[in-house]
């Protein structure tokens, strides 16, 4: 006797919601991806995540990472805030974790957050003063 079927899944969506970016989001997105591709091109950076409130964007030069690296940036970002509030350390500017060969950068710039993704020699700081 076959397995039972499993029912499709279903979606209800109760309001719709307009995901389009109002033209002054787009045109800080356009200028601050513009950068983040500047950066991208050098020795030593893996890619990046930018997050803004309707839209985000990918750039990872392994793309069979890119799962892996947005769970990375979203626990980034929050832990980094979770940490400020309970130490009351103030306002985070960036975050930077970095493991044996490689390190996160994190930020928010206006409403969007980004993350870049680098080798451990890279220096981050450099790469922070560039886009502020």
């Amino acid at each position: 006797m076959p397995p039972p079927r499993k029912k499709p899944l279903q979606i209800e969506i109760e309001e719709q919601v307009d995901w389009t970016p109002k033209t002054e989001e787009k045109a800080q997105t356009a200028d601050l991806r513009a950068v983040l591709n500047g950066i991208k091109s050098r020795e030593g950076i893996i890619g990046y995540i930018l997050r803004g409130p309707t839209s985000a964007s990918v750039d990872i030069k392994d793309p069979s990472k890119i799962i892996d690296y947005a769970a990375l940036s979203a626990e980034a970002m929050e832990s980094g805030e979770d940490l400020s509030n309970t130490f009351g350390l103030g306002k985070v500017s960036n975050i930077v974790l970095e493991g044996e060969n490689l390190k996160i950068l994190s930020f928010t710039k206006g409403d969007q957050q980004v993350s870049i993704f680098m080798e451990k020699n890279v220096d981050h700081n450099a790469v922070y003063k560039e886009i502020e």
